[in-house]
C-alpha cells in the first residue's frame, strides 16, 4: 500500500467514508421520520425501511453497501487479507461515526459492499445466503446471523488462507455482537 504514512491515511479515510450515516442523509433528503427515535432505533437500512418505507430502506441499503464496496475496489489489486483489513475501517466508520456522535448502523450492508470487493464469489454467496433465509423465514436479523456465521466457512472454501480466515472470524464476531438484541429476542420467541 505504500510508506507507513500513506497507509495511516487511508485507514483514516477509510473511517471517514465509513462514519458517512446514510441512513440520517436518506432521512434529511426525504423529511423521513428518524430512524434513531423509531422502531430498533438502529440507523440502517432495514429500520429505515420500517420506519421510513421502501424507497428510504433501498436508498439506505445503497449508499452502506456503496461505502464499504468502492474504497475497496479502488484498491482491488492489493492482496485480499490487505484489504480486509482496510476493510474494518470502514467498518468501524459505520458502526461507530464521527458524523453520529460515535454511534451507527450494525454493518451489514457495508459488509456486503466490501466482501463483494474483496472476492466476488465470496460476497455473493454470503449475500445469497442472506437472501435464502430472508425468503425462508422474513426477518433480516436472522439472516444477517446466519449469513455472517456461514462467513468464515465461505472465506476457508474460497479463500484458503490462515490470516484471511482470522479476519472472516473477526468479523463474523463483530457482526454478531451488533445483532446481540437480535439474537436475544430469537431465542426469546
Amino acid at each position: 500500500m505504500g510508506s507507513d504514512s500513506d497507509i495511516y491515511f487511508i485507514f483514516l479515510l477509510f473511517y471517514i467514508i465509513g462514519s458517512l450515516p446514510f441512513a440520517l442523509i436518506v432521512h434529511n433528503l426525504l423529511s423521513t421520520n428518524d430512524p434513531r427515535e423509531l422502531g430498533s432505533k438502529n440507523p440502517g437500512a432495514t429500520n429505515m425501511y420500517r420506519v421510513a418505507g421502501p424507497l428510504a430502506g433501498v436508498l439506505t441499503f445503497a449508499g452502506d453497501f456503496l461505502k464499504g464496496f468502492i474504497p475497496i475496489y479502488m484498491l482491488v489489486d492489493f492482496e485480499p487479507t490487505i484489504l480486509y483489513l482496510a476493510a474494518f475501517f470502514i467498518l468501524a466508520g459505520h458502526m461507530f461515526s464521527i458524523f453520529n456522535r460515535f454511534s451507527g448502523g450494525k454493518g451489514v450492508a457495508t459488509s456486503f459492499g466490501f466482501l463483494l470487493a474483496i472476492n466476488l464469489k465470496l460476497g455473493l454467496i454470503v449475500m445469497l445466503m442472506w437472501v435464502l433465509v430472508f425468503a425462508l423465514k422474513r426477518i433480516s436479523g436472522l439472516s444477517a446471523i446466519i449469513s455472517f456465521i456461514l462467513l468464515p466457512f465461505i472465506a476457508l472454501f474460497i479463500i484458503n488462507n490462515g490470516e484471511f480466515l482470522m479476519l472472516s472470524i473477526l468479523h463474523t464476531a463483530v457482526i454478531l455482537i451488533n445483532h446481540r438484541n437480535n439474537i436475544k429476542e430469537l431465542l426469546q420467541s
